[in-house]
């Protein structure tokens, strides 16, 4: 019975609806403000930096991103086999987007403040950005006529058997990576919520208070670990994409 009670009462993956709740065109208003919320902690950073800045000994804040910075780059030229350039750029805003994101979740706020990640419409929102980037990235590198070739060969006794299967199998393909990319995030960072969750609800103060905070620093030093380890994953499996598209198409 108390599983049944604590089940039908943990307030997951419940939304502030803004518009009609049946519709597909509503908005998940406590999602669009905790994103806009994510975006200012980083415009704030980010002026915190470039004030602060200097070619001397660096402060804390600019060690660790300037860390962060380096080890994408590296991982960048890696796959390139060049200058990181644009690339770069849309890893970093990624990486600390996503990370700052599924932080938020874990703080000890009202329920409706989670992480922006922990809605599927956020991650495949992101998925959807790289999936637009990419296809950009393949058609620049290659050209128009080339990234068609990719998926549609200019041989006529071939393209009658080959053609349709190439392009169903290039749909499947081109889909799964964002899907992936989506249900992957969204899946770990709802996961880390629920267990705060639960556990706010079954061990409450009554057990004792030192137990409880135990627990909670243990749950809330696991998410971030599970936080920071799975926008590294998004981050590096976007610039493997990336990589990809920077190869000259050619026909199948």
């Amino acid at each position: 019975m108390a599983v049944g009670i604590i089940a039908a009462t943990l307030p997951i993956g419940e939304h502030k609806i803004l518009g009609d709740p049946n519709s597909l065109m509503n908005l998940h208003l406590d999602t669009v403000l905790l994103t806009l919320l994510v975006c200012g902690v980083l415009l704030a950073l980010g002026l915190y930096i470039r004030s602060h800045v200097t070619a001397g000994a660096p402060s804390r804040v600019q060690n660790a991103v300037e860390a962060v910075m380096q080890f994408l780059d590296n991982i960048i030229e890696d796959n390139l086999g060049r200058d990181p350039g644009t690339i770069a750029s849309i890893a970093l805003t990624l990486f600390f987007f996503i990370w700052v994101s599924n932080l938020i979740g874990l703080l000890p706020v009202p329920t409706y403040l989670h992480s922006p990640t922990a809605d599927v419409n956020c991650t495949f929102a992101l998925a959807l950005l790289v999936f637009i980037l990419l296809h950009a990235r393949y058609i620049r590198t290659s050209g128009l006529n080339a990234y068609k070739g990719h998926y549609w060969t200019s041989s006529v006794v071939k393209g009658v058997v080959l053609n349709p299967l190439s392009v169903l199998l290039g749909i499947v393909n081109e889909l799964s990576r964002p899907l992936t990319l989506a249900f992957r995030l969204f899946g770990n960072i709802i996961a880390g919520e629920v267990l705060l969750v639960v556990w706010a609800y079954l061990a409450g103060p009554s057990v004792g208070f030192g137990i409880t905070a135990i627990w909670n620093a243990i749950f809330v030093a696991y998410g971030i670990f599970v936080g920071t380890i799975q926008a590294f994953i998004f981050t590096v499996l976007t610039v493997a994409y990336m990589a990809i598209a920077s190869e000259p198409a050619h026909d199948h």
